[in-house]
């Protein structure tokens, strides 16, 4: 708060909005460092348009690809003639070997209120850390809030004007909202919080907890979310803002995602630890938590939350739930409405290895693969619709896959035997070790 206070006092002084940027900045930030691309944005609401200066320093190149806004016109540069170009399709910035530049541009602003305007800044595409530092001039509403992806350090109002200042890290769009009607200003740790009535306590923990910076409630119908800035309508309910927002924060936490939007929604009811929404979310859940021990499926979850900056993939959910359980899974891949896992163990029947053939965990149990291992035995194994027939030296076995006692098992269109039957009708001798699983018999 000392920050606000600080700007309070140099405007009751009568320094200007642009004067006043400057004095702050040496007062409180130490030189920017060359590694760092400052951002020094001076904006200013005229009713119609935002007049925009935009500083740079920092530079470490004396060029930089940008992304101009459709809703940014006539950029130009502060004492330098075309550094703003275009090449193979892209919009290049050329900086002076001072490595600071400025750039002018303007903004058209639909004539209704509430304002939300989401592209208004030059972004620079640059692997170099970025900071920016917002001031905005509003000569139009002295009174009335305005509010942005960034971390407000100070407000003031005067009878002309009313004067706002955010920073942010990152070279990101910075939305703006503004209305008239008054909200309530408070302030809860490092969240800047504007609401038509108060926060109760969990509400506030939840958006403290998550991180957002800027929270606006308010009373028209809008919702925008990212991760740091939040605006949402009084009427939302806050469990369906809770789903959406952490949705937000996935999307980033796992960019360039290519899953079906059930994967989003499973993912979303685990964090929020409410019911999912579609059909197959809904199973899947299901079947983790009928498959998968306690232990297991926190280890799933595990793996999942820390795989931060990672592009999410059926094929990934497969491997992490793989790794839980301890098998192999298509589970997420075919989306498959059961959850089943293969060894990853070779079986070898009889000193010969069969690379294709696996040993299926299913409902707790160690399903066989019949036919190859009971060929490889020498036996002979033939179909008949529901029965199968099995023969080797004289002697005869019949099995039906449907009967009451069922001893062959169909899964996929695979027949299996259950480990414990095996014994039981045939002379064979099952063992494991830690990478293979060994049937010996006659």
């Amino acid at each position: 708060m000392w920050r606000i206070a600080f700007i309070s006092t140099l405007l009751f002084l009568g320094v200007s909005a642009g004067a006043l940027y400057y004095q702050w900045d040496e007062y409180h930030t130490e030189a920017t460092k060359q590694s760092v691309l400052q951002h020094d944005i001076e904006a200013k609401f005229t009713g119609k348009t935002i007049e925009v200066v935009h500083h740079i320093r920092g530079a470490v190149t004396n060029t930089y690809e940008v992304t101009v806004p459709k809703e940014v016109k006539n950029v130009s540069c502060v004492k330098q003639k075309q550094c703003v170009k275009q090449k193979n399709g892209k919009t290049i910035i050329h900086v002076p070997n001072t490595h600071t530049i400025s750039l002018t541009y303007r903004v058209t602003v639909a004539q209704k209120e509430p304002l939300f305007i989401k592209e208004w800044l030059i972004r620079f595409h640059t692997t170099q850390p970025q900071q920016m530092n917002i001031s905005l001039t509003d000569v139009v509403h002295p009174k009335g809030i305005w509010a942005a992806d960034g971390k407000l350090v100070g407000y003031v109002y005067k009878p002309s004007f009313s004067f706002f200042m955010w920073e942010k890290k990152g070279g990101q769009t910075v939305p703006l909202y503004f209305q008239t009607k008054p909200l309530r200003t408070s302030f809860d740790e490092n969240v800047s919080i504007y609401t038509t009535k108060p926060l109760n306590d969990a509400e506030r923990s939840f958006w403290r907890q998550n991180g957002v910076q800027t929270l606006v409630v308010t009373p028209f119908r809008l919702q925008y979310m990212t991760p740091t800035f939040v605006i949402i309508s009084e009427t939302s309910s806050f469990s369906d803002v809770q789903r959406a927002y952490v949705r937000v924060q996935l999307e980033q936490r796992f960019p360039n995602s290519a899953v079906p939007e059930w994967i989003w929604d499973l993912l979303v009811s685990y964090m929020t630890k409410t019911e999912p929404v579609t059909k197959q979310a809904k199973r899947a859940s299901q079947q983790l938590k009928q498959t998968l021990t306690k232990e297991e499926q926190q280890t799933f979850w595990t793996l999942v939350q820390t795989s931060d900056g990672q592009s999410l993939t059926m094929k990934k959910l497969d491997e992490w739930l793989g790794k839980a359980y301890g098998g192999n899974t298509t589970f997420f891949q075919n989306e498959e409405p059961y959850m089943t896992f293969t060894e990853r163990k070779m079986l070898v029947v009889n000193e010969v290895k069969l690379p294709t053939a696996h040993v299926l965990l299913k409902d707790g149990q160690q399903l066989f693969p019949f036919v190859p291992i009971m060929r490889t035995l020498g036996y002979t194994v033939q179909r008949s619709g529901e029965a199968v027939f099995i023969e080797k030296d004289g002697a005869r076995w019949r099995f039906f896959i449907n009967g009451t006692k069922t001893v062959v098992q169909q899964w996929n269109g695979t027949l299996y035997m259950e480990r414990t039957e095996f014994p039981k009708w045939f002379s064979v001798y099952i063992s494991e070790t830690s990478e293979e699983i060994r049937v010996i018999g006659q």
